[in-house]
């Protein structure tokens, strides 16, 4: 079954963790980021800022055109950052996974994925992580 691992934290939290600490962070994602990808097909990332979001509306009367905000629609102290997709047999499985990057600095809701589509293998990000 393919999961999703939705990771939250406060906006900019990693900026503010001193350099060994962002760095402690990378490496437990550089790795789980290996292991999954000799593994198999995987896709990660991490998002810009909520400065940068926009928010889409729909209208009820179809004739009117759907109403697009700047940023977030939902007032949170912690944003949405960052996701991974990874295929599991079991949510056993999934949260010993997610387990290998939790840090006290976010929080990581894994959620089964009803459906996917498009091709993960031919993503080419722009600004990928960081080898």
């Amino acid at each position: 079954m393919l999961y999703s691992f939705l990771i939250y934290s406060a906006e900019g939290i990693h900026d503010r963790l001193s350099p060994d600490e962002q760095e402690i962070t990378l490496d437990q994602h550089r790795a789980l980021q290996a292991d999954l990808k000799e593994k198999g097909d995987f896709a990660t990332a991490r998002l810009m800022p909520v400065s940068n979001a926009v928010t889409i509306k729909g209208q009820t009367d179809p004739k009117q055109k759907p109403l697009v905000v700047d940023g977030p629609f939902a007032e949170t102290k912690e944003q949405f950052v960052g996701f991974y997709l990874v295929e599991h047999d079991t949510l056993e499985e999934a949260i010993a996974t997610a387990e290998r990057i939790s840090s006290p600095y976010h929080s990581i809701e894994i959620r089964p994925v009803m459906w996917s589509g498009g091709t993960l293998s031919d993503m080419n990000p722009v600004g990928a992580a960081p080898n």
